[in-house]
């Protein structure tokens, strides 16, 4: 999580830290468990790495930003679905359609331990991850006025994807879960009394 101003290379992840740990302080005086503070922590990593690589680095001046504010940006948006070309390198484009499937997959799987959903809820959260990372890359291109990433609705439709892959992984866990824990009537406390908690809920 990078920004650059004027060459100078300016590291976001203290901030972020300094943020989850508020949060974290936060989430203690409201008597949250350290279980789900722990899944917590846990996700609030994982957002880290997503946001590096879905949102940085930045440019907010310097050499490139001013030679990109020279590119128009309907060469930098592409929104006809499954508009793959494999036809150059086949390899990069395969690698990059599974980098954004895998992205969001940790989302679709972890979210449940820290906020309280339905399946239901999963019918707009899915597609809402995927415009969501497309619509912040706009926000932020249009703020540094220049195209720094590319706009693609094939990302969204993958990064959906990987939410409902992510997802599907978890019931099949909290199915298991729950399964084992009656079936050899474990009994439970801490972090594994929490994920059957979640388990069961699911």
């Amino acid at each position: 999580m990078v920004v650059e101003v004027n060459g100078l290379r300016i590291a976001m992840w203290p901030l972020g830290f300094f943020i989850v740990i508020i949060l974290m302080t936060i989430l203690w005086n409201r008597k949250h468990s350290l279980s789900y503070q722990l899944c917590f922590a846990v996700f609030a990593v994982y957002l880290f790495f997503a946001f590096d690589k879905v949102f940085f680095p930045i440019a907010i001046n310097g050499t490139y930003a001013d030679a990109m504010r020279e590119v128009p940006f309907s060469s930098f948006i592409n929104l006809i679905p499954f508009n793959f070309n494999l036809t150059e390198i086949p390899e990069l484009v395969i690698g990059q359609i599974l980098q954004n499937i895998l992205l969001t997959v940790p989302f679709g799987f972890g979210v449940s331990f820290i906020v309280p959903l339905k399946p239901k809820h999963f019918l707009w959260l899915i597609p809402a991850v995927g415009l969501g990372i497309e619509a912040t890359q706009i926000l932020i291109s249009l703020i540094l006025q220049y195209p720094y990433h590319v706009i693609d609705i094939n990302d969204s439709i993958l990064n959906a994807l990987g939410v409902l892959i992510g997802y599907i992984i978890f019931r099949i866990f909290a199915w298991l879960y729950t399964w084992l824990t009656r079936r050899l009537a474990i009994r439970l406390g801490g972090l594994p009394a929490y994920i059957d908690e979640v388990s069961r809920r699911a």
